[in-house]
């Protein structure tokens, strides 16, 4: 795929289809019993940290060349709509449902609901007393990206327009910091800690990953560098050693020490995963079928929905209470359907409002430039005889 292929690409319908299959992993993992031990579900949501990096860095530069300018009040007002909607609405609708069945602080709400407002999320774990599950403990890696969102587009305003080498040296220095913070934040073996991995700086890196992927393939020389992964037959060394990392990163993980450098390979892996999935190839095609997109343009909302559906699916049948392949598939699949809605009535219609008020805006804006540099006729004087 030639560069100029690749920066006229306005959609990669091959991520959706890996959104797809990183939410249904992690459905998979936390419903599906032993026997899905070996999809590694859990790590679905580095996927997810991939992907979010590499494509709000993409955005952020192709305005930028098409702007001159990174608007952070644009891409701000992108993110709100179209990541508070869908958040407020399932949060707001399970705080409706334990307060109807009369069980808001026995859930931990009261203490829960200051950390979920403010987006720091990953921080309640460490401060419950796990007593009962609130249904939105899943919601710690919203916390994580919020910040991430905060951050990285201030940052790529800082080093300004063009500036390949400054915006390369920046992304790695900082994926050098963040992995010396591993140590301090939550150390390299997490052991037996079941809140530890929460506040690591590892999940920055991850984010970072994505970011320096998207930095390489925007400009030409980065590009040239990693165009021989674009061909078709890349595919299939690059997809091998991730499956096999992959199906087997849960032993792995539990078993070794040193754990956390699992998900430093992990992140490279994806990352070559996502050069095959931009690429044209059989994975982007099947990834990019429309079952698949269908799913993936709904995983954010799947992806919140999966603990209150699962609590809703086993009061209705009981006999779903053991984790078991039945138990996953229900619940993805009424997950999916809630989804669905929440995707149409809620997601959609916001996003587009976003886009309009962006739209408006930007129309003032220009309307004040073209004020602003339109030249005045010179007065008309009379001649004195």
């Amino acid at each position: 795929m030639s560069h100029e292929d690749f920066l006229g690409s306005r959609r990669f319908p091959g991520l959706d289809g890996l959104r797809a299959l990183a939410a249904t992993m992690v459905i998979f993992f936390h419903f599906g019993g032993p026997k899905w031990t070996w999809l590694s579900g859990w790590v679905g949501v580095y996927i997810f940290f991939v992907l979010s990096g590499f494509l709000i860095t993409t955005l952020l530069l192709r305005e930028q060349d098409r702007t001159g300018r990174i608007s952070l009040s644009n891409f701000y007002l992108r993110r709100v709509f179209r990541i508070l909607p869908p958040y407020l609405v399932i949060l707001g609708g399970i705080i409706a449902f334990v307060l109807l069945r009369g069980e808001f602080e026995e859930r931990g709400f009261p203490r829960a609901l200051k950390y979920y407002l403010t987006f720091l999320n990953e921080f309640f774990p460490s401060t419950s007393d796990h007593s009962a599950d609130n249904f939105f403990s899943g919601s710690w890696t919203l916390g994580i990206e919020e910040k991430f969102y905060l951050v990285w587009p201030f940052l790529l305003v800082a080093i300004g327009i063009g500036a390949a080498r400054r915006k390369f040296l920046l992304i790695t220095a900082a994926m050098v910091a963040l992995l010396a913070l591993v140590p301090v934040t939550s150390g390299w073996e997490l052991g037996d800690s079941k809140v530890a991995i929460y506040h690591s700086s590892i999940h920055y890196f991850i984010l970072a990953a994505g970011c320096l992927l998207a930095i390489l393939l925007h400009y030409r020389r980065g590009y040239a560098l990693l165009r021989p992964l674009t061909h078709p037959l890349a595919a299939i060394p690059i997809v091998g050693a991730f499956a096999l990392l992959h199906v087997n990163l849960d032993s792995l993980f539990n078993g070794g020490r040193q754990n956390l450098l699992l998900l430093v390979a992990y992140a490279v892996l994806t990352m070559l995963l996502l050069i095959v999935l931009v690429s044209p190839g059989p994975l982007r095609w099947l990834l990019g079928t429309a079952p698949m997109r269908f799913v993936g343009e709904r995983s954010y909302s799947l992806y919140l929905l999966q603990g209150p559906v699962h609590f809703v699916v086993v009061q209705a049948v009981p006999g779903l209470a053991q984790n078991k392949t039945t138990s996953a598939v229900t619940v993805f699949l009424v997950g999916l359907a809630i989804a669905d809605l929440i995707h149409r009535w809620v997601e959609k219609p916001l996003i587009d409002v976003g886009k309009r008020l962006i739209a408006r805006k930007e129309a003032r804006r220009e309307a004040r430039r073209l004020a602003e540099t339109r030249v005045e006729p010179a007065p008309v004087t009379a001649s004195v005889s």
